[in-house]
């Protein structure tokens, strides 16, 4: 197996778990960042029967709202849980959360598992398990590929890294979250394939403008170009999520964000390159995305990009009427 587990290679069973399995949703889910990610995760959760208790510097209210318990630290969410999530914005946070004097290591005991759902790199992953490890407790990496809207409607996939019989364990868990679930090998094999499905999002999305941009240039209305190339050979689910967008021209409240699919684009070069792996028709869209940023547009939709294309298209002369 490589690095990243891309390749699986058989192992002997490892130790049976202590741990009891998880079969009913008695027992009790933290969630520790619930905001445009985690409150969508927080509530499929709740759907399906747990309780859930959560943490969130602020705005808060959404989560209880909805059922949620908010406690006022990651040390007490991580005291009732038996398993704590994790989905924070960045490494920082996330280190914050970890250490602080009320963190989540504070309180991490054996029998605990916990839930990492942020991306960040390999390396720091496997620091992050060994501090959960020192502690007595373990760890799985749970990277989430789909939009909030996707994860509400349980149509996001779920990409899990780590040991496969704490996999096992924590299926019902997942399952409350979405069906579409995969164990992928070890530590890191979650990360490499969630920078493998953003290459294809930003592709995508860029060939979703491009096709956009066109047909209004020819003349057709965009809700119903988008209607028809949804329903034909053409049609991805990029194109679905974001050509009705991109015909709306709504690209705020961002679902998202230029500036969360920055550090995809990075972290998918840097892959590729480590990798030895041509990308053509990334290393063509990502200037696209980075030049939105430039504009001023991180704070919207990547569904956006359609306005780098429509300002780097020539004048329009003349428009055929082929609506």
């Amino acid at each position: 197996m490589n690095q990243y587990g891309l390749i699986r290679r058989s192992t002997a069973k490892s130790k049976k778990l202590q741990e009891t399995s998880v079969s009913t949703p008695a027992h009790v889910v933290g969630m520790i960042g619930i905001g445009q990610l985690g409150l969508p995760i927080a509530v499929n959760l709740m759907r399906a029967g747990y309780r859930v208790v959560g943490y969130r510097r602020t705005d808060r209210e959404a989560f209880v709202r909805h059922g949620g318990e908010a406690l006022h630290s990651p040390a007490e969410v991580t005291r009732l849980a038996d398993f704590v999530l994790l989905c924070l914005p960045g490494p920082q946070a996330q280190l914050e959360v970890l250490q602080g004097e009320q963190g989540v290591l504070s309180a991490l005991t054996p029998g605990k598992v916990v839930l990492e759902m942020g991306t960040y790199t390999r390396d720091f992953k496997l620091e992050q398990e060994r501090r959960v490890a020192a502690c007595g407790a373990r760890m799985l990496e749970v990277e989430v590929s789909g939009s909030p809207p996707l994860v509400a409607a349980r149509r996001a996939a779920l990409y899990v890294g780590g040991d496969e019989e704490l996999f096992e364990r924590s299926k019902p868990l997942l399952e409350a979250i979405t069906a579409n679930h995969f164990h992928l090998g070890e530590l890191g094999s979650a990360v490499a394939m969630k920078l493998i499905a953003n290459h294809l999002v930003a592709v995508h999305t860029l060939a979703a403008a491009e096709a956009m941009n066109m047909g209004v240039r020819a003349g057709f209305n965009a809700h119903r170009l988008a209607e028809v190339i949804s329903q034909g050979a053409g049609n991805s689910t990029m194109f679905s999520i974001r050509a009705p967008m991109m015909a709306a021209r709504e690209f705020s409240p961002a679902p998202g964000p230029f500036t969360t699919l920055e550090k995809y684009l990075r972290m998918g070069a840097e892959l590729a390159e480590k990798l030895g792996c041509a990308t053509p028709l990334l290393s063509a869209a990502t200037p696209y995305f980075f030049r939105a940023i430039e504009e001023g547009m991180g704070d919207e939709d990547i569904a956006a990009v359609l306005k780098v294309v429509e300002r780097n298209s020539t004048p329009v002369r003349s428009t055929p009427d082929l609506s």
